[in-house]
């Protein structure tokens, strides 16, 4: 069993608290990302799992067991760094067999595992080959293999694909969903990348300076984001985050120049007078016919982006807010400076309150 568990952990630098009272329950055999923007405290938590920092506070369970005191090379984890952490000096085997011969395995084991896990990530021609003539993706399999025939009950991962280019970060983030499955064990992966999270994760856990903002599932976290945060930082392009004032007629946008009204039958129920309104970029319908259809609101396009399958249209909606539109790239082309008609669903409108939690999602 590898499950982690966390209760009211903290971690303090001096005077500075990085890690500011966690609760984390991460179950047996989960995939779980760490994800947020830099200096949130990803990292510093996956390094209190490993065992590299203290903890100031709290308590830290790994498969049943609290390992606040057991040191790090007992906790039956496995960490693969950022870095790779290779010896340029010894071969691709050795690297992969180093830490089993440190806990004294005997070699007729240390030759099996390491063979096996060879074969299982594709390295087996490679086995005498030195860090140095290796490609970089060749370099984390060697770290991944190298932390597998550990056989742990929990993998830590730190960012290891940030080293990489974008096409063989698609790989290997291919190759880890494959290995998991086959594994089964408990990942704990960090990565300040949204896309690199939604992708590789069941279970995703949004860090905010030093706190946990939402935990969920990857889709959990898009349609129903608990807070402005949460919100904008879920989905590429981001969440549009909207002012709005509440009406009797709806939410109307602040600064509009337009009406600039959003249809949402529970305005009336809402407490508060402002609002935020979230609309993901491609929940706006492009209307062919202008403004003569119902909720219709003007938008003037600023610039246009091009992305293959999709376009993204960045400008002005109602007037007043800037906001991002994407639309299918079979769509009319659009060019900077022209205006045309969007629609909003009210299912897809998202409201927070004022001081950024949800409040409602129809």
């Amino acid at each position: 069993m590898g499950a982690v568990t966390l209760k009211g952990v903290r971690k303090r630098f001096a005077s500075f608290e990085a890690i500011k009272g966690i609760d984390l329950e991460i179950e047996d055999g989960a995939f779980c990302v760490l994800v947020g923007p830099s200096g949130c405290g990803k990292s510093t938590l996956l390094r209190m799992i490993a065992g590299l920092e203290e903890i100031s506070e709290g308590e830290l369970s790994i498969a049943g067991r609290v390992v606040n005191d057991i040191a790090p090379a007992d906790r039956q984890v496995s960490m693969v760094f950022q870095s790779y952490a290779l010896y340029p000096h010894m071969t691709v085997f050795k690297n992969m067999a180093f830490g089993l011969r440190l806990a004294k395995t005997d070699e007729g084991t240390v030759e099996q595992r390491v063979r096996d896990v060879a074969e299982i990530l594709r390295l087996t021609d490679l086995l005498d080959r030195k860090p140095k003539e290796l490609s970089g993706g060749q370099r984390q399999r060697v770290a991944i293999g190298r932390a597998i025939v550990r056989n742990p009950k929990v993998f830590l991962f730190d960012e290891p694909l940030s080293n990489l280019d974008a096409s063989l970060r698609v790989r290997m983030r291919l190759e880890i969903s494959r290995l998991h499955r086959r594994l089964g064990t408990t990942m704990i992966h960090v990565t300040h990348d949204q896309v690199e999270a939604m992708t590789l994760a069941d279970t995703i856990v949004v860090m905010n300076d030093g706190r946990v903002e939402q935990v969920g599932s990857p889709r959990d976290l898009y349609d129903r984001p608990a807070n402005t945060f949460v919100a904008a930082f879920i989905g590429s392009p981001a969440m549009n985050l909207l002012s709005a004032r509440v009406e009797p007629k709806g939410l109307r946008l602040e600064k509009a120049v337009d009406p600039g009204y959003l249809p949402f039958a529970s305005a009336a129920n809402l407490d508060d007078h402002i609002v935020t309104v979230g609309i993901r970029p491609e929940h706006f319908e492009v209307l062919e016919k202008g403004s003569d259809q119902d909720g219709a609101l003007g938008f003037e396009i600023d610039v246009v982006e091009d992305l293959g399958d999709t376009r993204v249209l960045h400008g002005v909606l109602a007037g007043g807010p800037d906001c991002t539109v994407r639309e299918p790239a079979n769509a009319e082309i659009r060019s900077s400076g022209s205006r045309i008609f969007v629609n909003i669903l009210e299912d897809y409108i998202h409201v927070f309150s004022q001081d950024g939690h949800r409040i409602t999602h129809q």
